[in-house]
């Protein structure tokens, strides 16, 4: 069985607030003031918690080829204005077998609408995106927070939406939309 990062970044008390990452080297990428604690942490503005101040819609990222285990966007995604290119920078710094992690706000979410997002994600969103699955092996896709609920009816639900995601995206998430959207892939050769 496959050791999902996913579950552990975002724990069932919330996102993690203690390094998890072992030996691993992490790039959180558009990490804010909320960095993956013990990830290499970059953005545009310099703020506490940035190690790189880089501007992740040009590219290249000024980091070397193959020099990370795991490359995170905690709801950083839908900022970027060419979300293909930073998905292929994410691939090139990731080492073989890299983890690539990605939780974005769901398109009917009230979080998507924020002012400065640029993209809206589905639960099909990176089917469209070129190359991704000759590139990547999905490893994990959630909706929601990537954990099993205790509560059986929202876990009853949960499953409904993983068998029919193009039901769910067209019919009934107008009525209850998830939070977000988490994808957990793994860098093939």
């Amino acid at each position: 069985m496959t050791d999902l990062l996913a579950q552990k970044i975002w724990a069932m008390n919330g996102f993690v607030r203690e390094n998890i990452l072992g030996d691993k080297k992490a790039l959180d990428v558009g990490c804010g003031q909320r960095k993956l604690p013990g990830a290499t942490g970059m953005d545009k503005s310099k703020i506490s918690g940035v190690n790189i101040v880089h501007d992740v819609n040009k590219t290249p990222w000024p980091l070397e080829d193959n020099s990370f285990d795991i490359v995170l966007f905690n709801q950083s995604l839908e900022h970027i204005e060419d979300v293909s290119s930073a998905l292929e920078e994410a691939r090139r710094v990731l080492k073989v077998r890299g983890r690539l992690v990605i939780q974005v706000p769901y398109f009917r979410s009230v979080d998507a609408f924020a002012a400065t997002h640029t993209h809206f994600f589905s639960t099909r969103a990176l089917d469209t995106i070129p190359d991704l699955s000759l590139n990547f092996k999905v490893l994990g896709f959630w909706c929601g927070w990537p954990h099993k609920s205790k509560n059986l009816l929202r876990q009853f639900f949960k499953n409904f939406i993983h068998r029919f995601p193009d039901f769910y995206d067209k019919y009934l998430s107008i009525l209850i939309p998830v939070e977000c959207l988490t994808w957990e892939l793994e860098k093939r050769n």
